[in-house]
C-alpha cells in the first residue's frame, strides 16, 4: 500500500513541470505574478481548468521542437529554461524521470493526451479549496511543493 501511495506522489510530482510556466514562483515572486496573468485567460482572478489546460497545450507545443506531437527528455531539457524562464535545478526531477511518471503506454516519450491528463491530474491536486479555480497562491504553493524530488 505505501508503495501505490509513493508511486502516485511521484507522478504528482513529475506533473508539476509538464502543466505550466509558474515553475519559478517560489524563486520569482513577480514571475509568478506574471505567469498567473497569462494563465488568467478572462481576467477574473483565478484559473479555470480550461484554462490551466490551454498553459498547459502552450507549453506542450513550446517543447515540442519538432512538432510531431511527442515530447522527448532531450527536447524538455532544451526547452526549460526557454519555457520556465530558469535553469533546472538539481533538487528537481530530470525530464526523463518528469515524463516516466506520467507515460501511460511506458515508451519513454510524452504524448500530447498524457500531458494533457497529467496537466489535468495536477489541476485536481493544486486545487486545495476543491472550488473549480486555481488561486494565486494555490497555483504557486502547488508547483513548488511538487517540483521537489521524492
Amino acid at each position: 500500500m505505501k508503495s501505490i501511495h509513493k508511486t502516485a506522489a511521484r507522478a504528482l510530482a513529475g506533473l508539476a513541470a509538464l502543466a505550466t510556466w509558474a515553475y519559478t514562483a517560489h524563486a520569482n515572486p513577480r514571475k509568478s505574478d506574471a505567469e498567473f496573468a497569462k494563465m488568467d485567460i478572462n481576467r477574473d482572478g483565478r484559473v479555470s481548468s480550461d484554462e490551466h489546460a490551454a498553459g498547459g497545450k502552450q507549453m506542450f507545443d513550446a517543447m515540442d521542437a519538432n512538432h510531431n506531437g511527442k515530447v522527448t527528455a532531450l527536447e524538455m531539457d532544451a526547452a526549460h529554461e526557454r519555457v520556465t524562464g530558469a535553469q533546472a535545478n538539481r533538487a528537481e526531477m530530470s525530464a526523463a524521470e518528469k515524463i516516466k511518471v506520467i507515460d501511460k503506454d511506458g515508451d519513454g516519450i510524452l504524448s500530447a493526451a498524457e500531458h494533457a491528463s497529467g496537466s489535468q491530474a495536477m489541476f485536481e491536486k493544486m486545487d486545495t479549496n476543491k472550488d473549480g479555480y486555481l488561486s494565486r497562491v494555490e497555483l504557486a504553493a502547488g508547483h513548488a511543493n511538487m517540483l521537489k524530488k521524492t
